[in-house]
């Protein structure tokens, strides 16, 4: 109950200023396997895209998804797990999801591998290190409704 209040804090703290400020931050986690026992790894390490639709609607939350890369490294499927806001994440998150391009980074043979993995959407304070901070803080708290 108190990791959702605190997701609700953060989500409210987030909001208030998504209109007035322009910077927006998407923070990654890997939640299984973890980035360090993972067969497939995205091929770009960089901070994944906002997602326009929701930056443009001013959308803020997070999203759980269900990821599985084939044994070739192409994105098989992705399904969303859990989200706040409940609506209106999973379409826009998992065409971005799909668009990734992933390397195997174990040094195992290919082999299809299912993840766990959560993006938080972050928009508001002063500045993109504020926002920055503001999504890893936000990644803390329950993902769900």
């Amino acid at each position: 109950m108190m990791k959702k209040l605190g997701l609700a804090v953060v989500l409210a703290l987030t909001s208030f200023g998504a209109h007035a400020s322009g910077y927006g931050h998407v923070h990654l986690s890997h939640l299984e396997p973890t980035k360090s026992e993972a067969i497939w790894l995205r091929a770009v390490q960089a901070t994944p895209m906002y997602p326009r639709q929701l930056a443009q609607q001013g959308v803020v939350g997070c999203g759980v998804f269900k990821v599985t890369v084939d044994e070739n490294g192409k994105t098989d499927s992705v399904d969303l797990v859990s989200s706040v806001p409940a609506r209106g994440i999973e379409r826009p998150v998992a065409s971005v999801i799909r668009s990734w391009e992933w390397e195997n980074v174990s040094g195992a043979a290919n082999q299809a591998e299912e993840k766990l993995i959560r993006l938080d959407f972050c928009m508001g304070g002063g500045s993109q290190a504020e926002v920055e901070q503001l999504c890893v803080a936000q990644s803390q708290y329950a993902c769900s409704s």
